[in-house]
Order: C-alpha cells, then sequence, then structure tokens
C-alpha cells in the first residue's frame, strides 16, 4: 500500500487520515484524556455568512464524508513521525489515538433547513454528542468537509490555477518587507475553512518555495515556522503548530467557575505538558473571556506567567493588545524583581501571536508596531491563505469563503460560553454569557450585540 503520507493531493479524498486536523486538537485531547476523561458534551455549528446556503447535493456529499471518519485510525507509520515531530505526547496517548474510533452514526446529528422556493437550497444544521475525549477530534474535519463541499457543489465559479504562484509570492511579501521592518514569523493556520485539501497542500508547497527562495537570496531572520495541519506538517518536514484553543478555557470556566479560569486552565495545562527547557511551548490563548479578565489572573501569580512566554491575540484591537501586554509583563517582572537597563528590555523573550483575520498588510503593520515596542511577534494566517479565489467568470470578484464555526457549547449539562475582545460578540446561552459577565465583573457592554 503506498505510503499515506507521500499521496499526491490530486488524489486524495477526504477524510482520508486522522491527522488531517490541527495540532491542538490532540494537544486537548489528550489533556481531555487527563483531566475530563468521563465528560459528556454537546458541540454545535454556526454558519456566520447565512446568506451562503448549501445544496441538497452538498448535504448528502457532506453527510458521506462525515460518516467516513469512522474509518479513521492512527497508522503505525503516522504514529512514528507524529512522536519524531511532537516528542511531549506520550505513549499512553498514542495509544488510545491509535485505538479508538469514531462514532459518527451516534454521536453526530446532520441536518437539511430549506430556505429558498423548492428547497433546492437550505441551511446545514451540526450537533455533536459524546465523550469529549473523542468527539474534540469532530470540528475541525468537518468544517473542512463543509467548506470543500459548499466549494464543489455550490460555488463552482472558481479553480486552482496559480495557487501555487500566489502562495509563494505571499511568503515572499511577509519575508521582505518594504519598509524596515523585521520580516516575518509565521505559521499557516488555514485547515478548517479551505477550499480544499488540495488548495491546502498546494499552498503549502507554494509557501515553502517562497522560504527558500528568500533564504537563497541571503534573507535572514523571516521563518515559516510550521503549518497547524499535522499531516502536511509530517508530510513537508514542518513543525505542526499550535497549542490551546478556546474550548479548552471555556470547559473549565462551565466546569470551576468564570473567576480565575484562565489561571486555572495554565495550571491543569502544564500538569500534561510539564514546563522547562525540554517541556512542550506553553502559548496562551487570551480572549475567551476577554484580555482583561485574562491579565487579572496572568499578573495574580508571576512565577506562572513567566513560565508562559507566549500569548496569542484572536479577537480585538491588536495594537492595543501589544502595548497591554507588554504593560502586563512589566508588572510581572516587576513584582518578580527583575532588573532591566533599558525600556525596551521588558519582555524580553517573550512574544505575541497574532491570528485574527490576518493578511499582509495587516500583518507587517503589527510587526512594525511590534518593532517599535520591542514585542516580539508571531503570526497564525488561515483562510488568507488557504480560501483566497477570483470568480472564474470575473478575476475582479472575490470568491468569498464560508465564515463558520463549530464550538462547544455544553460540559456536563452545563452550559459553556465564550466572551471576546470584540465588543459584543460572544457564544453561548444569553443568560449564562450575563453570569459569566457578572461573575468576571466585565461591563455589560459585551451584551450589546449578539452572535453565534
Amino acid at each position: 500500500m503506498q505510503d499515506i503520507l507521500h499521496l499526491p493531493a490530486e488524489e486524495v479524498e477526504i477524510p482520508f487520515s486522522i491527522l488531517d486536523t490541527d495540532l491542538y486538537k490532540l494537544t486537548m485531547q489528550n489533556a481531555v484524556l487527563h483531566h475530563f476523561h468521563e465528560a459528556q458534551v454537546v458541540i454545535r455549528f454556526t454558519n456566520r455568512s447565512p446568506h451562503m446556503l448549501f445544496n441538497r447535493e452538498c448535504f448528502d456529499w457532506v453527510q458521506q464524508r462525515v460518516l467516513r471518519l469512522s474509518e479513521l485510525k492512527l497508522r503505525p507509520a503516522e504514529r512514528i513521525k507524529l512522536k519524531e515531530a511532537y516528542p511531549w505526547f506520550p505513549s499512553k496517548y498514542l495509544d488510545y489515538l491509535e485505538n479508538m474510533q469514531l462514532d459518527p452514526v451516534n454521536q453526530v446529528k446532520l441536518s437539511f433547513h430549506p430556505k429558498s422556493d423548492g428547497g433546492s437550497l437550505g441551511e446545514v444544521g451540526i450537533e455533536i454528542k459524546g465523550p469529549w475525549r473523542d468527539t474534540i477530534l469532530y470540528e475541525v474535519p468537518i468544517m473542512s468537509i463543509l467548506s470543500e463541499g459548499y466549494f464543489n457543489f455550490v460555488d463552482t465559479d472558481w479553480d486552482h490555477e496559480g495557487q501555487f504562484e500566489l502562495a509563494k509570492q505571499k511568503a515572499l511579501a511577509l519575508f521582505s518587507p518594504p519598509s524596515p521592518t523585521t520580516p516575518l514569523i509565521f505559521s499557516e493556520f488555514g485547515t478548517r475553512r479551505r477550499r480544499s485539501f488540495r488548495t491546502q497542500d498546494t499552498v503549502i508547497r507554494g509557501l515553502i518555495a517562497g522560504f527558500e527562495e528568500y533564504k537563497a537570496k541571503g534573507g535572514n531572520g523571516g521563518l515559516l515556522a510550521g503549518t497547524s495541519n499535522v499531516y502536511l506538517a509530517l508530510k513537508y518536514g514542518l513543525k505542526p503548530a499550535g497549542t490551546i484553543a478556546h474550548e479548552w478555557i471555556m470547559a473549565i470556566g462551565a466546569t470551576y467557575g468564570y473567576k480565575g479560569a484562565n489561571g486555572r486552565a495554565m495550571d491543569m495545562w502544564e500538569e500534561v505538558y510539564p514546563p522547562g527547557p525540554s517541556g512542550a511551548p506553553l502559548t496562551m490563548l487570551t480572549d475567551t473571556y476577554t484580555a482583561q479578565a485574562f491579565f487579572a489572573d496572568f499578573t495574580s501569580n508571576p512565577e506562572r506567567a513567566m513560565r508562559w512566554p507566549t500569548l496569542r491575540q484572536d479577537s480585538g484591537d491588536p495594537f492595543a493588545f501589544v502595548k497591554l501586554a507588554k504593560e502586563n509583563w512589566k508588572i510581572i517582572e516587576d513584582i518578580s524583581g527583575i532588573k532591566r537597563d533599558h525600556e525596551n528590555e521588558i519582555a524580553k523573550g517573550k512574544r505575541v501571536i497574532f491570528s485574527d483575520g490576518l493578511d499582509i498588510e495587516t500583518a507587517l503593520a503589527l510587526q512594525k508596531g511590534c518593532d517599535e515596542i520591542g514585542m516580539a511577534a508571531a503570526f497564525g494566517i488561515g483562510t488568507f491563505l488557504t480560501n483566497d479565489f477570483k470568480k472564474t467568470t470575473n478575476p475582479s470578484e472575490v470568491s468569498k469563503p464560508l465564515n463558520i464555526v463549530i464550538k462547544l457549547n455544553q460540559i456536563n449539562g452545563k452550559n459553556c460560553v465564550k466572551l471576546s475582545d470584540d465588543r459584543g460578540k460572544y457564544t453561548g446561552d444569553v443568560e449564562e454569557v450575563r453570569r459569566a459577565i457578572d461573575e468576571l465583573g466585565l461591563p455589560h457592554e459585551h451584551e450589546d450585540k449578539r452572535r453565534g
């Protein structure tokens, strides 16, 4: 049988590998097995672009592909390469991943709701129920299946031509900024909303080609740091990138209370991935219950904060966040008694990763802003890389990507909510959101607008 890690992308039909997912699903699954082995959850889908409806042919195709998720298991060759690439996974976890089997027939409910005359177009409903230790793996493949299905059967006015060169030129632009700005360090984060698996594979090859050309011309400082897609990282010898997503912190907030949830999430993560010189990278997501609530937890334990050198910004004003991060690092360093010779030594060795709807212009501007205040930066760039297309019949018109999410809704019968640094943008039960806001002492302006 041909090595699954060397199949040509155009011959691959999704789903084909349990590793065609983002790294954070695996790192979190390992943590869930440790801390929430018996937890039962409800996970729900939201289409944030409701004007982009699905047709029945697409729905039937999606349903067939979701059912095939039951066939996926970690293969021995994949296990060996995964352990080499991410040595912090214990054998016990890899044993679990090798032997587990998803049960989409009983765990995933898909439904089609006609919205147009004749019922040819409609909205898709998805509800996932079952043990969190297994159902945590559904989000990424189902979202990528939905996106690929939509662009196979609904919006078909596009083609793959030019994607390799487009990705290559984007990489070169990121590595060679027009002004005296530090060349970027970035990873590809586009699995969930990619146009297709073939597109993501092509984009990765284009980014690698751009990085190689940059280095061949004497470029220094810029770095293609990896990809969130584990399969493609292993295929192309890149680093799998990513650690924690919102659902980890959401579940902990719902289970143990919102006050102190960020700190508790960090403590529980460290139990699974002990810090140290040879420990797994520690990167904390900051906006599950707003940056205000996060930094209150962060500065409450300076010793712990010093062990987490990287913060990920995923909503709100990124320029304001960088200044806020530096101010809080100063507080932590002052409490810790760290002496510095000049202002820009604050946050030395600390980094902000930006991952909120980035393109070249925004990323370069953020890098420049970080340079100016002495903060290290890195970038996780997703949809801009893996779903950037024009209409074939009218190349001046964008073929818009879907804006879809799958979020944790309940854990053990308790509602899960996510606040955000985008004012009023949150997910979850309205009453539970109010309770979270009150418990965290946040202003009720977060209730002004509501989005799923």
